[in-house]
């Protein structure tokens, strides 16, 4: 069936939902800092011209302390003899950053409903409605739509096949990813264009009834400039009572850039320590998975957070572990859902050799790589042997080809596919590690750190020995 096919036929499966007649207003929040003009301009226009003026209270566009000459006086004389006077600027004095402009928008909006938008997108047609029909049904629901591509290079909107999509996840590292949407959540949601839980958000683009958004808590006013917000927000919303969801006929178009278009003052990494405060407030015991990836960060001035734990005490919120057991149950822990895991090594002569990523770019597949065995347990000679027989990573697992010729063949990660197969391994008492369908043996043979891993016919050589870090308890 085509992609185009596909989406007109969920085009009109939404054209066909029926909306009530009073449904709550809505504030529709723009932040920009130094944001390019057309960019800008086109997405007030769209959320005007897209967005019925019966349900559109208004738009609140937040200057936070550009100094780009088109976004001063310019902009004061558009808003002011082209635009509707239900679109209003609040230009801040200083910079605050996207979190803290946010919450002054926040604060100077009127409508039942907050709707923020990133200051480089296009709203669809029919985009609002399903947002503030479902806020109407249960206001604790912090809703997102569908994100559609703009080209940033030639500003083209390219629309998704209509049925396909993902809905948000979580690296241990802190950022935020895109995952498939599990079996379970497509039978609950009951149709393809349901309301669909996800386990996160991207942040840029969300609706959330105003009061409620202040009672769960708003934004982590400890947090600098931008990071580490959404899945702050995202683990606060599920544990404390409400549900983040994709809304599948709201649809807006964003400009996804490959840099950042503003300055971070003082060059601080805010993502970094943002996320920190997050991990130290929302996850547990989880949070020590955290800072395999950012050890550098357990002893960084991330600021006080006792003001959020007091929130969630308040909130009476769940748990981490609630939450990775009923929101994300797909998520892969590291130590938990393994027999086996830490540094994987060969100790056949010194310096010890260990797997490492040797910092591969795992969003494609790579070569597996060989590395002196660091003294601590770093991210990148972290693997573990799943209680399913994988060895892996975060997201990819070592795989073989099942045929092969010659007498080794190199160890490939792959995104892990779940179905066993070709990615399926299992350790021998003797520290073997065998492929199951080639019954092959992960070799270190003559290798050298900086060398890729291999496996080949299966001996009694102390090449083929290898030891986890930590065994899970038979």
């Amino acid at each position: 069936m085509s992609s185009i096919f596909l989406f007109f036929s969920e085009l009109v499966r939404c054209k066909s939902i029926h909306y009530d007649s009073d449904l709550p207003t809505a504030s529709v929040i723009i932040i920009f800092t130094n944001e390019a003009w057309t960019p800008l301009i086109r997405t007030i226009w769209s959320v005007l011209n897209r967005s019925p003026r019966r349900f559109l209270k208004e738009i609140v566009l937040v200057d936070d302390f550009s100094d780009r000459a088109e976004l001063g006086e310019k902009l004061d004389l558009y808003i002011k003899y082209r635009l509707p006077p239900l679109v209003k600027l609040v230009r801040l004095k200083e910079r605050h950053g996207l979190i803290r402009a946010r919450l002054q928008g926040a604060k100077t909006s009127t409508g039942d409903v907050l709707i923020f938008l990133d200051s480089h997108c296009e709203a669809n047609q029919l985009w609002m409605e399903p947002l503030l029909q479902r806020i109407k049904e249960s206001r604790s629901a912090v809703l997102v739509p569908i994100i559609d591509v703009i080209d940033d290079n030639t500003l083209e909107y390219y629309h998704g096949n209509g049925r396909y999509f993902q809905v948000g996840g979580f690296t241990w590292s802190g950022h935020f990813t895109w995952i498939e949407v599990n079996e379970e959540e497509q039978r609950r949601r009951g149709s393809p264009v349901g309301p669909t839980r996800s386990p996160t958000m991207a942040g840029g683009l969300f609706a959330v009834e105003r009061n409620y958004f202040w009672e769960v808590g708003s934004y982590d006013d400890g947090m600098d400039v931008w990071g580490g917000e959404n899945l702050e927000m995202s683990f606060r919303v599920w544990t404390c009572g409400g549900t983040l969801e994709t809304i599948p006929c709201s649809r807006v178009g964003h400009i996804f850039r490959s840099f950042h278009p503003y300055t971070f003052p003082g060059n601080k990494d805010t993502h970094g320590l943002n996320t920190a405060r997050m991990a130290e407030t929302w996850m547990d015991d989880y949070k020590r998975l955290f800072y395999v990836y950012r050890p550098e960060l357990q002893t960084a001035e991330w600021g006080d957070v006792s003001g959020r734990k007091e929130l969630r005490n308040r909130l009476r919120c769940r748990s981490f572990k609630w939450y990775l057991d009923n929101i994300y149950p797909q998520k892969f822990i590291l130590d938990e859902d393994s027999v086996a895991f830490g540094r994987l090594r060969n100790n056949v002569s010194q310096p010890h050799l260990c797997f490492d990523n040797l910092q591969r770019n795992e969003k494609t597949p790579y070569n597996m790589g060989l590395y002196n065995c660091h003294n601590f347990l770093s991210s990148s000679q972290y693997m573990s042997l799943s209680k399913n027989g994988e060895l892996r990573r975060e997201e990819m697992c070592a795989e073989i080809p099942t045929y092969f010729s010659g007498n080794t063949e190199k160890v490939r990660m792959s995104r892990c596919h779940g179905r066993r197969g070709n990615q399926e391994w299992y350790l021998t008492q003797q520290g073997q590690l065998i492929h199951k369908v080639t019954n092959k043996c992960l070799d270190r043979a003559d290798k050298q750190s900086m060398d890729d891993v291999v496996v080949s016919d299966c001996t009694n050589s102390w090449t083929q020995q290898w030891w986890f870090d930590h065994y899970a308890p038979l």
